[in-house]
């Protein structure tokens, strides 16, 4: 049985947080806000729009990304022109097509225009040279790390270009693009620029939060302005249609879980599926009609579902594939027909399950001969070491430290993969540390105030994690006939009936049935507030059990039919 192991002397919830994220409790509540001037290139930037286009009426392009940060930047800028009086073009690369970011066939026939690319550009040289040789003045908002060699445009945003003269580093692309919203619109009246800036918060707080950014600084003054903003009816009814029918997609009061695990698999879904589905997004989220938005709105669940189902069956051909080799260092499996777009996620629900890292490769449809894998490490170990391996077999290949995108042809797939595991085995995983770890003991009676201290320090994300609680001496309570039930088409899931709080462990039936289904039980896990039928309750959700320490005589089996 693995260990339970308190980190930290926190004795209080408040405590907890404060040393998680190591800010201080006035950081978290009121995050202070970053002057747009503050951002090294926005002053710049817009000066460029305002020469360009509004003074020089040069046509502007809009080159953006296909995921949840990249289309959300996209409809920031949109709105913002379009609120100043000029109506931009925009592309979003087609996903199996184009590959990701500004390509030279993206932008081949544009000329003479201000072309702003925004989530990508930063490292793509050649293409801003070739749009530059036609004319074209560029204009550069990203966030991804600058490479060895800048691209030649007139204006760069990025501020990772230089930390140090920045008021704050991390912004997505729509962070970006809301901040050069912000610039250009400084000096207009606050109610006549309400409702744009209603949009636009939202966009960037979606953004924020679907691209996994440090909710820290000004960031979390963007992800909490924007929550506020849906969660506030009065301005909620003044977003466009086209917004509010995407949010009417998920459930209400809108947290950072919310956006994160039900809006951004919308917002990324039709892009996953369908080579120019982010295009339609991007429409989506624009558009000014409510029958409309409600019809694209109907139609990005329905794929989000179809996601879904396609990533469960296609994980079970994977891992069957995967038979006899889950001993090896790093995982590496083809499996031919797996829709482009999901291999990513299907490689990262791999390696979870096998605690290692993996990749997944599949042919490609729109290229004979050749296979497109995706790769997703686990714990810390880093894949970046491993792209110099991959080089010399491989078409392209790319990645960071937790992922990688390799594109290899048949015949060099062998060989390469006995490269990568030929490293592997010099390059060994670090030994997991098989330890749980935890912030606060808490009882089922602290719940509440626990609960109530978590919500009034929210958002939670990186930089800002939520403590992990062991509740102790938690006793199931009757309901019924039962004191607990099995859940979802397997019954893998469990819930366990408490007096003031039930309990949630996803996937862990068969955790609870080998302790021999006790009546008390310690748990390791998180408190929330659970949205169920329009009614609130309160809910532990737990990834660790084992019968109560402190009372063994309570640990007794329960005596109930399963």
């Amino acid at each position: 049985m693995q260990a339970w192991r308190k980190r930290g002397e926190a004795q209080s919830v408040l405590e907890a947080i404060l040393a998680r994220s190591e800010e201080t409790e006035e950081d978290l509540l009121s995050p202070f806000p970053v002057a747009p001037e503050e951002v090294e290139g926005i002053p710049a930037a817009a000066d460029l729009i305002v020469r360009c286009a509004l003074q020089g009426g040069m046509p502007v392009v809009i080159v953006g990304d296909y995921d949840a940060d990249g289309v959300t930047a996209t409809a920031i800028l949109v709105k913002l022109l379009r609120h100043l009086g000029v109506e931009p073009e925009t592309i979003i690369p087609r996903r199996f097509t184009h590959g990701y970011g500004i390509t030279t066939p993206l932008i081949q026939g544009i000329s003479h225009s201000l072309l702003i690319t925004v989530d990508n550009g930063i490292a793509a040289p050649e293409p801003i040279r070739v749009a530059k040789a036609a004319g074209n003045v560029v204009l550069i908002l990203d966030h991804h790390l600058p490479q060895a060699e800048l691209p030649p445009a007139d204006v760069i945003v990025d501020p990772h270009l230089h930390p140090e003269r920045n008021g704050y580093e991390h912004y997505c692309g729509a962070g970006l693009a809301y901040k050069l919203a912000e610039y250009l619109c400084g000096e207009e009246d606050p109610e006549e620029k309400k409702k744009l800036f209603f949009d636009l918060l939202v966009l960037a707080c979606l953004g924020t939060l679907a691209d996994v950014m440090p909710l820290t600084g000004d960031n979390r003054r963007l992800v909490m302005s924007g929550l506020q903003v849906i969660n506030r009816e009065s301005w909620y009814r003044q977003l466009s249609p086209g917004l509010r029918a995407v949010l009417d997609l998920a459930s209400r009061p809108y947290t950072e879980d919310t956006i994160k695990f039900q809006t951004a698999p919308i917002l990324n879904a039709t892009g996953r599926l369908f080579d120019a589905g982010s295009s339609s997004v991007l429409k989506a989220l624009l558009e000014t009609g409510e029958a409309a938005a409600v019809a694209y709105a109907a139609k990005m669940k329905a794929i989000n579902q179809r996601r879904k189902d396609l990533v469960a069956q296609w994980l079970a051909a994977v891992e069957e594939a995967a038979a006899g080799r889950e001993e090896d260092p790093i995982l590496l499996v083809r499996c031919q027909g797996i829709p482009e777009g999901i291999v990513g996620i299907v490689a990262g629900k791999l390696s979870e399950t096998y605690r290692r890292p993996a990749f997944v490769f599949s042919d490609i449809a729109s290229a004979p001969g050749l296979l497109r894998g995706s790769g997703r490490t686990y714990g810390d170990f880093d894949l970046s070491p491993l792209l110099p391996i991959v080089t010399p077999f491989a078409e392209s290949s790319g990645g960071h430290a937790g992922a990688a995108g390799i594109t290899v042809s048949e015949g060099q797939y062998g060989p390469m993969g006995q490269a990568i595991l030929q490293w592997a085995q010099s390059h060994q995983p670090p030994e997991e540390d098989d330890t749980l770890y935890y912030d606060l003991d808490v009882t089922e009676a602290d719940l509440p105030e626990a609960l109530s201290v978590l919500q009034a320090h929210a958002p939670y994300g990186p930089g800002v994690e939520k403590p992990v609680l062991a509740l102790r001496g938690f006793r199931l309570q009757p309901r019924g006939e039962q004191c607990y039930r099995l859940m979802g088409k397997g019954s893998e899931h469990l819930r366990l009936f408490g007096h003031t709080a039930d309990a949630v462990g996803f996937g862990l039936t068969a955790d609870y049935l080998d302790l021999g289904c006790p009546s008390a039980v310690d748990l390791l896990g998180v408190v929330e507030a659970n949205q169920f039928r329009g009614k609130t309750f309160l809910q532990f959700q737990f990834h660790a059990i084992r019968p109560c320490a402190e009372d063994p005589a309570a640990a007794r089996p329960l005596v109930q039919a399963l």
